[in-house]
């Protein structure tokens, strides 16, 4: 029996196998393309096209044909990754042309066009200049893109560039979204084509209102200090303009959006010659959608959105034609979708169950994913227009993302479950029939098998917390124990993410069990896909009902016979490092040992959008602010800790590892730490990776061991 490693878990061929993403029909319908890791790096993403005819999968494009290995990203190209979750490198987007001639993709800056029929590869960017945000016009004749926070675009049929700023620089960004639309808004988009590619719609970021603050970056052979824009809570955030840029005329005009000097501009889009505006206020308990007419300027409210709490931002505005758009919203609770047709909403969807995404639209049937007979499950529906009973569409138990064909007809179906590492399936909704695409690792050739008979299955199971609702959590226990062995609460905790689904799990949670240490992953009230009345308790103080819920989790595995309720550790990155902190401080009689990774300690020093969105601002809520920190808590804390921090993170600042390092000295209170020279947030290095877990593994070995 082979037992996994941290080196074999961080080495190739990767783990989990070469499942195919970013899977996507090619307009004509002959062929799907999908990104594969490597088999030889895991950290390169190669091109790969899947016949539909012949049913075979075949590298379209090698990425080290076009990477240059003495090349290196820009500071703006590692933040913009960073934002993204983008680690890996080679081709990491693409694009089908509209008219599925060709696709277009960018490898270290430089865009590319790639002919389906020819296979000919041409490159439409000049040498030695790095270009971002590359995208189709919607017929295809155009592509633009952001160079040095300018906005161009290029004519493919006349292979002629266009500019349509000149005034970008290091505060100035024509184009692209900003640092908070990116990692808070999740929006990534900073300029719209119209329909009829007479207008480009863009931003204009100023960021001079946002307040300079040095950032240091620690790496192994030098010193930096950074001057970074960084809008802490409660201070200023960068100014956003919206402008049209009139492609006859090269006459741009202002678009008015505001309602406050402070709103956010969370979404816009195009419907038909007009734009459709979300704008966020502020304290983020109101939405509108606008529709302004760029010729002119008039705008008319389409809807609004209100909340005692705060409002989830989503994608699922989509145009309809005339006065009729689909929309979701969580005003009865959970996200539920809407039909607008002549300014009234008509649900299509209600219950305990959640639409995260519009898939398709047909002419009597909207495609989504979402659950509707458990959140630990996705799955593809089919809603009808009319209104009625949601059809699923997909199968298996398990978690299922989608794509479709452009006739809706047919569906790639992408699809993990507890027990299984991934599959891809075709379906067929005209005819109901399935085929395995067999686009990756077959099951005895799957770089996992070897691992297969040390695997340790995780189960799932449900608790309730303390006002009666139900918390879910997935267990996975070590096999071949004879006696209580010792346990790890694996947490993140925070708001916008679940955990806990029927999936394949981590391969970082085998590390722990295949070495004798179970893991329990537990969704606390506060975190994503189940509702408002979930997420609420930690509206204006974070850190309570998530501890209580993550203690109902440990409690329950202290009752378990297989665990020693003496020897329970956690471990958690990000929200999950504050998490440890606060867990290890609050209930230092069950949590004997605590991993915490770049955790916030302060979340005044954490941006405006994220942090007053549950806490309001620090003017507004200093009680809230001050009990939601960890500091006040450090006088309680017993258990043996570890801290990790990236010496270059520029999204939780390693100010606030600093600042726990001191008041854990002043304290006279012993901890472990390690800090990783260069690294950002993610800490995603390969060799940093190897390293930070076989510390995190040999620390709860030394710290969580047989006494």
């Amino acid at each position: 029996m082979t037992r996994l490693t941290v080196e074999r878990l961080f080495s190739d061929p990767p783990l989990n196998g070469t499942l195919p993403a970013n899977i996507r029909f090619s307009p004509k319908g002959d062929c799907l393309g999908f990104l594969r890791v490597a088999d030889d790096d895991r950290n390169r993403q190669d091109l790969w096209r899947y016949d539909l005819v012949n049913q075979t999968a075949r590298c379209w494009l090698d990425a080290r044909r076009l990477m240059d290995p003495d090349a290196s990203l820009t500071p703006a190209e590692k933040t913009e990754r960073e934002r993204k979750r983008q680690f890996a490198s080679g081709i990491t987007q693409y694009e089908f042309s509209p008219d599925g001639e060709c696709l277009l993709f960018p490898v270290n800056g430089t865009g590319y066009l790639l002919g389906l029929e020819s296979n000919q590869l041409n490159q439409f960017t000049r040498d030695h200049e790095r270009q971002t945000d590359f995208r189709f016009s919607p017929s295809g004749r155009f592509i633009s893109y952001v160079r040095d926070n300018n906005l161009y675009y290029y004519d493919i049929a006349e292979k002629h560039e266009h500019q349509v700023t000149d005034d970008g620089n290091n505060l100035v960004l024509n184009g692209i979204a900003d640092f908070i639309a990116q990692e808070e808004m999740h929006r990534f988009e900073g300029h719209w084509w119209s329909p009829d590619e007479s207008a480009l719609a863009f931003t204009r970021v100023d960021e001079s209102p946002v307040a300079t603050s040095q950032r240091y970056e620690i790496d192994a052979d030098e010193f930096n200090v950074i001057e970074q824009r960084y809008p802490y809570a409660g201070a200023d955030n960068a100014s956003v303009e919206l402008k049209v840029y009139n492609l006859a005329t090269a006459a741009i005009s202002d678009i008015a959006w505001r309602d406050a000097a402070d709103d956010y501009l969370a979404r816009v889009n195009w419907s038909a010659s007009e734009l459709a505006i979300q704008r966020q206020s502020r304290d983020q308990r109101t939405l509108s959608l606008d529709i302004v007419d760029p010729n002119n300027g008039s705008r008319r409210r389409a809807l609004t959105e209100s909340s005692d709490t705060w409002l989830n931002l989503h994608d699922n505005f989509k145009p309809l034609g005339g006065e009729r758009f689909l929309w979701t919203s969580e005003r009865d609770g959970h996200s539920h979708l809407y039909l607008y047709s002549n300014g009234k909403p008509h649900q299509l969807t209600a219950g305990d169950a959640a639409v995260n995404s519009i898939v398709h639209i047909g002419e009597d049937q909207v495609l989504v994913s979402g659950w509707f007979e458990t959140p630990t499950q996705q799955h593809l529906y089919a809603i009808p227009l009319t209104g009625g009973q949601p059809q699923r569409l997909t199968d298996a138990d398990g978690w299922h993302e989608a794509a479709t064909d452009t006739t809706g007809r047919f569906v790639a179906d992408r699809m993990t479950s507890l027990a299984n590492p991934g599959r891809i399936e075709l379906l067929d909704l005209e005819t109901g029939a399935r085929s395995s695409l067999q686009t990756t690792d077959a099951a005895d050739q799957h770089p996992y098998a070897e691992f297969s008979d040390a695997h340790c299955p995780a189960v799932l199971g449900e608790l309730k917390a303390a006002d009666g609702q139900t918390l879910h959590y997935r267990l996975t226990r070590p096999t071949g124990q004879t006696s209580p062995v010792p346990l790890v609460v694996h947490v993140y905790g925070g708001p916008g993410v679940q955990r806990v689904k029927n999936e394949w799990a981590p391969l970082t949670v085998q590390l722990f069990a295949q070495n004798g240490i179970g893991v329990l992953e537990l969704d606390n009230r506060g975190s994503s896909n189940r509702g408002r009345s979930f997420e609420a308790p930690i509206f204006r103080q974070m850190g309570e009902a998530e501890v209580h819920d993550q203690l109902i989790g440990a409690q329950f595995a202290q009752s378990l016979n297989w665990v020693d309720s003496e020897r329970i550790g956690v471990f958690g990155h990000s929200y999950g490092g504050y998490m440890t902190l606060m867990c290890l401080a609050k209930a230092p009689e069950v949590f004997k040992a605590g991993v915490s990774v770049a955790p916030v300690t302060d979340w005044r020093l954490y941006d405006t959008h994220y942090t007053e969105r549950y806490l309001s601002t620090p003017d507004d809520n200093p009680e809230g602010y001050l009990s939601s920190s960890v500091f006040p808590y450090l006088d309680a804390l017993q258990g043996k800790l570890l801290i990790i921090h990236g010496m270059a993170d520029d999204n939780v600042l390693f100010t606030n590892a600093t600042k726990l390092f001191k008041a854990l000295q002043q304290r006279n209170i012993a901890f472990e730490m390690m800090t990783y020279p260069g690294a950002k947030h993610g800490l995603q290095e390969r060799d940093v990776s190897i390293h930070r877990f076989n510390l995190i593994l040999d620390f709860f070995q030394r710290n969580l061991a047989d006494n």
